[in-house]
C-alpha cells in the first residue's frame, strides 16, 4: 500500500506539472467514483477524472501541483497538496461561461483522499476552498 501511495504521489504530481495526461490518467481505475468541488454528486471514470484536472490547470499554463504530506490508513490516504500558478488563460465556468485571464497568482491548499486497489485509485474525494480561489484571483 505505501509503495501504491508513493508511486501515485511522485507521477500524479509530476505528471500534472508536465501536462503528461496519458501518464496521469494511468495512475486511477477506468471505474473510478470522485467526489469533486463544482461537480455535483458522483463522477465516474478515468476519463472524467483526467478531463477534469485539465480544465483546472489550463487557466494556469504556469501552474504546478505539489505534494505536501500524505497519510495512509488501510486502502485509504490522504494528501494534503498546494497548487500555484498565475491566471493567465480563461476560465470556465460551471454554467459554460467563462473568466477571463486575471493575470493573478494563485497558491491554493486542497485535500485529496484516495482509496487504492491493485495498485490503482478506485476512489477520489477531492476538497479544496473555490471561494477562496475566486478571492485570489480579485472576484470573491
Amino acid at each position: 500500500m505505501e509503495a501504491d501511495v508513493e508511486r501515485f504521489i511522485a507521477r500524479g504530481a509530476r505528471a500534472v506539472n508536465e501536462r503528461d495526461w496519458e501518464a496521469y490518467g494511468r495512475l486511477f481505475s477506468n471505474d473510478l467514483v470522485m467526489r469533486t468541488p463544482g461537480l455535483p454528486g458522483i463522477t465516474n471514470g478515468r476519463e472524467a477524472r483526467v478531463e477534469l484536472v485539465k480544465g483546472i490547470v489550463a487557466p494556469f499554463p504556469d501552474g504546478r501541483v505539489d505534494v505536501e504530506r500524505a497519510i495512509t490508513q488501510g486502502d485509504w490516504s490522504c494528501l494534503q497538496l498546494r497548487f500555484s500558478g498565475t491566471h493567465t488563460e480563461p476560465m470556465a465556468t460551471p454554467d459554460g461561461g467563462e473568466i477571463p485571464p486575471t493575470d493573478k497568482s494563485v497558491d491554493m491548499p486542497y485535500c485529496l483522499v484516495a482509496k487504492f486497489e491493485d495498485g490503482e485509485v478506485v476512489e477520489v474525494h477531492e476538497y479544496y476552498d473555490q471561494l477562496d480561489l475566486l478571492a485570489q484571483l480579485g472576484l470573491g
